[in-house]
């Protein structure tokens, strides 16, 4: 939620904090005007996953009727990810941002605990990840709307992805919001747009990955390092090989789960 329009601090997208109403309202109206603009366009099946914090954003009394939405953030396996798979002709984010470091509006890296992930040694956010898990079912990244810093990290990764400007990033937090009625316009202008002449863009397919995952102090790193010793390359990185990016991403979900029980 933090790449939705008018979004700059995190109060908007905390659950449980009061601005998070408002908050949620611009997500869902976003939602809405995406998910109407593809079926519009001739979209035949439209599969949703809700990415933010427990997966419990989603108005689903206000989706169109044959709509699915997968909430509560059911974690991928190997061969899942999220109902995304080889039936899939695009991959479209929404709300996502720019990852940890570049000092962007409300730039980070999933979560706090990441300063850092690496797929084959090169530096992905949660734009990278979401966009290599898809590439292995043979899904491309059609389409992103974020803040401006977030569809650059896009484009600079997927060349010709179609990218929605939510708002112009000016400071951790801090962004130039456009009228949200343009942007509502510009996305399902730009879906039924994807529908009708998809861009030419190809699958990231990665490969075999090797995963390496940096953590900042902390007790979650405190209690990774007594869960999964072995796993760690250096005091605050540990790496995860395996046959793909959604193997690699799965594995590291079910440490998550493991470690965040213990804390």
């Amino acid at each position: 939620m933090e790449g939705v329009a008018g979004i700059v601090g995190m109060p908007q997208v905390t659950p449980g904090v009061p601005e998070y109403a408002q908050g949620r309202e611009w997500f869902m109206q976003e939602l809405l005007a995406l998910v109407e603009g593809l079926l519009e366009g001739g979209a035949g099946d439209v599969s949703i996953f809700d990415e933010h914090w427990f997966g419990r954003n989603i108005d689903i009394a206000r989706l169109p009727c044959g709509v699915r939405a997968f909430c509560g953030k059911p974690p991928y396996r190997a061969d899942w990810a999220g109902g995304l798979d080889a039936a899939c002709d695009g991959l479209i984010l929404q709300g996502f941002h720019s990852m940890e470091g570049a000092g962007h509006l409300l730039s980070h890296t999933y979560e706090p605990d990441f300063k850092a992930i690496y797929i084959n040694g090169k530096l992905v956010g949660e734009i990278g990840m979401e966009t290599a898990v898809a590439g292995d079912f043979g899904v491309p990244l059609v389409m992103i709307a974020a803040d401006s810093a977030g569809c650059d990290e896009a484009r600079a990764l997927v060349p010709g992805v179609v990218a929605v400007e939510t708002k112009i990033s000016r400071a951790s937090f801090g962004g130039e919001c456009f009228a949200l009625d343009d942007v509502l316009g510009r996305l399902r202008a730009a879906a039924v747009a994807l529908v009708r002449q998809p861009p030419a863009v190809a699958p990231w397919k990665t490969g075999p990955v090797g995963l390496v995952c940096v953590f900042k102090p902390g007790a979650y790193l405190d209690e990774l390092r007594r869960q999964v010793g072995g796993l760690f390359i250096s005091d605050d990185s540990i790496r995860i090989d395996a046959s793909s990016a959604t193997a690699a991403w799965a594995e590291y979900w079910q440490l998550k789960l493991r470690v965040q029980a213990k804390i």
